[in-house]
């Protein structure tokens, strides 16, 4: 992402509540005003339907069909967009400061999404938008919270593995946008995994070092010890590698 004002990149993991570039000082966007953003799910076959779906900041749920497109109405300012397709899923952090066209493929051969966001400039307008209107979502998950989150694929855990926290015995849920440790029904410590670092080893257990140099240790069976730091380093690296190229 960069500034719209000077056109420097602004940092990794900036706070996406400040309004002003590091760099140049000026105004990120003005806040309250509303853009148009176009998106569409390209090169798949119209037959298959209801193809892809679209989050908006994990709170607004948007059905892509095959070769449709959509139009939305945002709010200026830092949103995340997460495309996913069965279990698969790719999120992209953009800051929103003018109207945007987003095309994403979903690559069956190596399962991985293709994106590609242009800005739609003030004298093109006109031309990419025509009349046309903004739609709403689907579903929302102030509508109905666990129905939204069965959708998303957040009530569905890729790995529950037996885990210690220091003295505590819990449950480790690894979903697709954060890790869970919980004790019992009440105590939940959650981590979502665009706060996270690095995932290392540190003597038999991971170690989760999360921003701030704050540390979340974990000790896990040896049988899965390597595939979780993978999975969740991998994890870490698809969303640098997502805000890199938003």
């Amino acid at each position: 992402m960069n500034c719209p004002n000077c056109n420097v990149a602004l940092p990794d993991g900036i706070n996406t509540r400040i309004n002003f570039c590091p760099s140049c000082g000026g105004k990120l966007y003005q806040s309250g005003k509303k853009y148009l953003i176009e998106v569409l799910c390209t090169g798949q076959r119209s037959f298959e339907g209801s193809d892809m779906l679209l989050f908006v900041d994990d709170k607004a749920a948007y059905d892509l069909i095959a070769n449709e497109k959509i139009v939305l109405s945002v709010k200026a300012g830092f949103h995340s967009f997460r495309f996913k397709k069965g279990l698969r899923s790719k999120s992209i952090q953009l800051l929103i400061s003018g109207n945007y066209t987003i095309k994403v493929y979903y690559n069956t051969l190596s399962g991985l999404f293709e994106t590609t966001i242009t800005e739609v400039l003030d004298e093109n307008y006109e031309e990419v938008f025509g009349n046309a209107k903004s739609v709403g979502p689907m579903l929302t998950a102030h509508e109905k919270k666990e129905e939204f989150d069965t959708l998303l694929g957040e009530n569905n855990p890729d790995y529950v593995i037996n885990a210690t926290s220091g003295f505590r015995e819990g449950i480790l849920r690894l979903y697709a946008g954060r890790c869970e440790f919980s004790c019992g029904d009440i105590n939940r410590e959650v981590t979502q995994y665009k706060d996270m670092l690095s995932v290392k080893k540190k003597t038999g257990s991971i170690d989760i070092i999360c921003a701030g140099n704050v540390h979340k240790v974990y000790s896990i069976p040896k049988d899965i010890y390597n595939e979780v730091i993978a999975y969740l380093n991998n994890k870490i690296e698809k969303i640098k590698s997502g805000e890199a190229s938003g």
